[in-house]
């Protein structure tokens, strides 16, 4: 009996799992996707906001409005703190980023070389 048919077999198993592995990290990428979107949508308004109270404080001469908006863009997100630390970002407690981050850990722990 030829082992061409069993290489064969194998080969294939391993692209039909590279493929799933890969629609796996699409859709977890997709998940990210609705949780920044959703995130985005919350921290506009306050963003807004704070842009507006900018402006009215008068902190940059020269261009105030596009400054203040500027500064504020970043208002939300995740940042470095002083000792190289990642500085959690706002609303990452929203069902959407909740979602996503349950779907990574579920991803995670079914990867056979992480267990």
């Amino acid at each position: 009996m030829s082992k061409l048919p069993l290489f064969c077999l194998l080969t294939l198993s391993l692209f039909a799992n590279q493929a799933g592995a890969e629609d796996d990290e699409a859709r977890l990428r997709a998940l990210d996707q609705k949780c920044e979107v959703a995130r985005a949508k919350r921290l506009a308004p306050i963003r807004e906001e704070m842009a507006r109270r900018c402006v009215a404080e008068k902190r940059y001469l020269a261009n105030p409005e596009q400054d203040c908006r500027l500064e504020m863009s970043t208002y939300g997100d995740t940042f470095q703190g002083p000792r190289g630390a990642a500085i959690k970002g706002k609303f990452y407690d929203l069902p959407e980023c909740l979602a996503a981050a349950s779907a990574w850990k579920e991803w995670e722990a079914s990867r056979p070389w992480k267990n």
